[in-house]
C-alpha cells in the first residue's frame, strides 16, 4: 500500500507555480528600478534663463539637450519639468509659418543660471521653406541684441552662473555687443569658425556660401569628397582640409587641461565632430579644455598661412565676486537625437558606455561623453550655491 503525502504534493505545486512568480517580479523589479529611483530623488527648484534666437522649426536643437538634462536630473522651474517649448526667450515659431518673439525682461527675480544657447538667428529660407543647401537669405531675427544683454547684465549678480557657446560673437551680432560679451566672458574671438564634415562633396554637407567663396577666391572649381574640415572667417575667407592629406584620423579633439580634469573629473580625449570657433582667454579666465588638431605637414602649412592655431581653447572659465561664466567654443548643445524620455535615471551613464568617444561620423559620442557630464557638473555647482 503506497500511502500519498498530500502535504508535500501540495507545497511542491505551491512553489512550482510561485517560483516563476517571484522570478518574473524580480525581473521586473530590476527593469523598473532606474525609472524608480528616478521618481523617488526630490525635485531641485533650479531657476535657468535660457535664450535662444536660433528657432527656426519646432525641433528646438539648440536647446533641447539642455532641458532634456535638466529634466533628467530632476531640476524643476516653480514646481514644474522644463519645457522645451516655452520656457526659453528668443524666437518662437507658430503655426503657418507665423512666430514671435519673446524679449528677456528686467524684471525677473531669483536667476540661478544664465544659459545663451545661440544667436546665429532664423533666416527666411529655413523658416519659409527647406534649405537642405545651405544658402544664405535674409535675416528674420538674430545676433545678440543690445536690449536682451542689457538684461542679462543686470542679472550677474548673487554668483549667478552664466554659460554660453558658439554661436554668440560671429554674425549677426553687432560690433559694440560683441566687445561687452568679451569682457563679460573673459574671451575674444579670433574671427575664424571652423567644422568638420563627414563629406566636402558639393551638394551634400557643406553650404553653398562656402562653396562659392572657395571657388571665387581660387579660381578653381570645387572638386572635394569625403571627409574634411573648413575653416572660415568673418570676411568669408575659406580653409579646406581634406581628410588623409591634410588630416590624420583623429581629427579635432577635446582635451581637458589639469584645471579641467580636477573640475569635471573628466581624463578622456573626446572626438569633437562639429562646429567651432577658434577664441583665446583674456585675463583672469582659465582653460579647462582645448581642441586638438591632428593634421599633416600639409594641413599644418594651410593654417600656418592664414595664422590659425593648432590648438585652441574648447571651454574657458572665469569667475569674479558677482558671477562665474563658463564659455563653450563650440556648438556643444547642438544634437541630432535626444531621448524622447527624461524620466530613467542613469540614462545618460548608459548612453555613455554605449556611445564612442572617437565616433567619426556623428557628435553623440561627444554629447554623452563630454556636454552632459560638464552640465550636469556646473548644473550642481549653481544649484548648491542656491542652498548657501
Amino acid at each position: 500500500m503506497v500511502i500519498i503525502n498530500k502535504k508535500n504534493s501540495l507545497d511542491e505545486d505551491i512553489k512550482v507555480k510561485i517560483v516563476p512568480v517571484l522570478v518574473f517580479l524580480l525581473f521586473l523589479l530590476i527593469i523598473l528600478s532606474p525609472v524608480l529611483l528616478w521618481i523617488s530623488e526630490e525635485n531641485k527648484e533650479l531657476n535657468v534663463l535660457v535664450l535662444d534666437n536660433t528657432v527656426p522649426d519646432t525641433k528646438y536643437r539648440e536647446h533641447r539637450g539642455l532641458f532634456w538634462i535638466l529634466n533628467n536630473e530632476k531640476y524643476v522651474l516653480e514646481g514644474k519639468n522644463y519645457n522645451k517649448k516655452i520656457d526659453y526667450y528668443g524666437f518662437f515659431p507658430l503655426k503657418d509659418k507665423k512666430y514671435e518673439i519673446k524679449k528677456v525682461p528686467f524684471n525677473l527675480e531669483n536667476i540661478d543660471v544664465i544659459y545663451l544657447a545661440d544667436s546665429y538667428g532664423v533666416y527666411e529660407k529655413e523658416f519659409y521653406e527647406e534649405n537642405i543647401e545651405g544658402s544664405r537669405s535674409k535675416l528674420i531675427y538674430g545676433g545678440m541684441y543690445k536690449d536682451d544683454l542689457a538684461a542679462i547684465q543686470s542679472y550677474l549678480k548673487d554668483d549667478v552662473t552664466l554659460i554660453a557657446e558658439f554661436n554668440i560673437f560671429g554674425s549677426p551680432t553687432l560690433e559694440d555687443t560683441k566687445l561687452k560679451l568679451y569682457e563679460i566672458l573673459k574671451v575674444e574671438w579670433s574671427g575664424w569658425i571652423g567644422r568638420y564634415f563627414y563629406d566636402l562633396s558639393e551638394g551634400v554637407e557643406v553650404p553653398v556660401w562656402a562653396v562659392n567663396n572657395w571657388q571665387a577666391q581660387n579660381r578653381a572649381v570645387w572638386k572635394f569628397s569625403g571627409p574634411g574640415f573648413i575653416f572660415a572667417d568673418e570676411n568669408d575667407h575659406i580653409v579646406v582640409l581634406e581628410q588623409k592629406k591634410d588630416i590624420t584620423s583623429k581629427g579635432c579633439v577635446m582635451r581637458y587641461t589639469e584645471e579641467g580634469k580636477k573640475y569635471f573629473g573628466i581624463n578622456e580625449d573626446i572626438r569633437y565632430n562639429y562646429w567651432f570657433d577658434i577664441v583665446k582667454p583674456k585675463d583672469g579666465a582659465i582653460v579647462y579644455s582645448s581642441f586638438l588638431l591632428d593634421l599633416t605637414d600639409s594641413g599644418r602649412q594651410k593654417l600656418e598661412e592664414k595664422e590659425i592655431p593648432l590648438s585652441f581653447p574648447a571651454v574657458i572659465y572665469s569667475t569674479n565676486e558677482d558671477y562665474t561664466s563658463y564659455y563653450f567654443a563650440g556648438d556643444f548643445i547642438d544634437i541630432d537625437t535626444v531621448p524622447y524620455i527624461h524620466w530613467i535615471k542613469g540614462y545618460d551613464l548608459f548612453s555613455k558606455w554605449t556611445s564612442s568617444n572617437q565616433d567619426e561620423f556623428e557628435n553623440k559620442g561627444f554629447f554623452w561623453h563630454g556636454y552632459v557630464p560638464m552640465l550636469k557638473k556646473i548644473l550642481f555647482d549653481a544649484y548648491e550655491n542656491t542652498a548657501n
